[in-house]
């Protein structure tokens, strides 16, 4: 089309005039060359039922450095113009040229080889291989191109950088989010250093946060790297962050539109509220690297403060129990007091644990807040028991007369373990259960 030689002659017009003239960006972008060119092309497919005009007569004029948008509803051709310019599909009538080739007429072969050295996809659904890591992901075109191993990982990991994942590159696609699956898939695309990036609806899966993170991962792609990018979709928030929305309808280019001003998708980014941090679920466990999954199952170390309020809290039980004795029953009762102090230690460590860490005790801080407490009061209590009791040994050696000193350890072993298993189960039961999620209202995506 002659739409960038007719801005260039408006606005020399209208300087003479004195009216505004259009950007000094519009102005270099109008100079530049031609990446893509399309001559009236036209693409038909014989549907059995007749020949059904996919693309009609369209001419159209992609200069180097532009972002395009490609908009329309499911139907228009959007699609088909898409495969035509990645070469996927030759036009039936028309020319299609790629920096200078003639690649309408190409073979398969011809046109593949085109696609790999010139052309960067990115796609909707991601096609990562699932089985492989992020950066072997990113390598697969340069696998085709026959670059050797170590010139791969480092072109693959200077792509995962520049799409800020350098620090996931040994992640496979289940341990990353949408949007960073849909970054390694812009890595890949960059990977070969193409002129031109095409991008099939590829915020089509993702939330508008995320949507925002990748068409300003795009804009600075094109705007610092001067990479050419064609857009296609259906949405017009989407295409309002090109610089240039061609609208396609039933097979027809209907509007060219420059846009001086496009969306700023960082600034729109950073104009949304702060993302609210839910209670990850086991789906969102694939998102974690495996070093955040044992950290996340550790839970970190449990403070001191946890232990000391156990401690308290066996204390009070003991008075709580004390006070049922001589009140209520008017005798002492032994077991009860026990009883009290245990339910006790075990309550306030479990709810002070949730208050001082932010979140519940994991199942391993409370084994380990078990047993080493569990250690430690039986090392004080039982000094403090002889101290009370002097006779207490004499009697206890008496009643364990018949047993031998590995059947003493073993006795003594199996106590503390079923001490330690008993703190452990009173703690599950006392700890709160964590939050669940709230269900959001509307789920807000482009």
């Amino acid at each position: 089309m002659e739409a960038p030689a007719q801005n260039v002659a408006t606005s020399a017009m209208a300087i003479y005039e004195g009216e505004p003239a259009i950007p000094p960006s519009q102005m270099a972008l109008a100079s530049a060359e031609p990446l893509i060119e399309l001559s009236h092309v036209t693409k038909d497919y014989d549907s059995g039922a007749g020949v059904v005009r996919a693309l009609r007569d369209v001419q159209l004029t992609v200069r180097r450095g532009e972002f395009v948008a490609i908009v329309g509803t499911s139907g228009s051709g959007k699609s088909t113009m898409m495969n035509i310019l990645g070469c996927l599909d030759r036009p039936t009538h028309g020319y299609y040229r790629l920096a200078g080739l003639d690649v309408g007429g190409r073979t398969n072969d011809g046109r593949a080889l085109v696609r790999n050295r010139l052309i960067g996809f990115i796609f909707q659904g991601f096609n990562l291989l699932p089985r492989t890591t992020a950066q072997e992901n990113v390598e697969l075109p340069l696998v085709y191109r026959g670059v050797p191993a170590k010139q791969r990982r480092d072109r693959a990991m200077a792509a995962l950088k520049a799409v800020q994942l350098g620090d996931r590159g040994h992640h496979t696609p289940n341990q990353l989010s949408g949007g960073q699956q849909q970054r390694v898939a812009i890595a890949r695309a960059l990977v070969t250093d193409p002129p031109l990036l095409l991008a099939d609806e590829p915020t089509g899966n993702l939330d508008t946060r995320t949507s925002l993170e990748v068409l300003s991962l795009l804009q600075r792609l094109n705007r610092d790297m001067g990479i050419t990018i064609c857009l296609v979709t259906h949405e017009q928030d989407i295409a309002a962050c090109a610089s240039r929305v061609i609208t396609v309808r039933d097979g027809k280019v209907v509007s060219d539109v420059r846009q001086d001003k496009p969306v700023d998708a960082a600034a729109e980014l950073a104009a949304l509220p702060p993302p609210q941090v839910f209670a990850q679920t086991k789906d969102e466990e694939a998102t974690l690297s495996p070093e955040a999954l044992v950290k996340r199952r550790l839970g970190g170390k449990v403070p001191f403060a946890v232990f000391a309020m156990m401690l308290v809290g066996l204390l009070a039980g003991a008075v709580v129990g004390g006070m049922y004795n001589g009140i209520v029953l008017g005798q002492k009762v032994p077991w009860i007091v026990l009883l009290t102090a245990v339910l006790g230690e075990s309550f306030v460590a479990a709810r002070y644990g949730r208050r001082k860490l932010g979140k519940p005790l994991t199942s391993d801080q409370r084994v380990r807040l078990s047993l080493w407490y569990t250690l430690v009061t039986s090392g004080v209590l039982a000094p403090l028991l002889y101290w009370q009791v002097p006779t207490l040994p004499v009697q206890l050696l008496d009643h364990l007369d018949s047993f031998r000193a590995a059947g003493i350890a073993a006795l003594v072993a199996l106590v503390l373990a079923t001490l330690v298993l008993l703190r452990y189960l009173l703690l599950s039961l006392f700890t709160p259960r964590p939050t669940p999620p709230p269900v959001p209202r509307s789920a807000a995506t482009s």
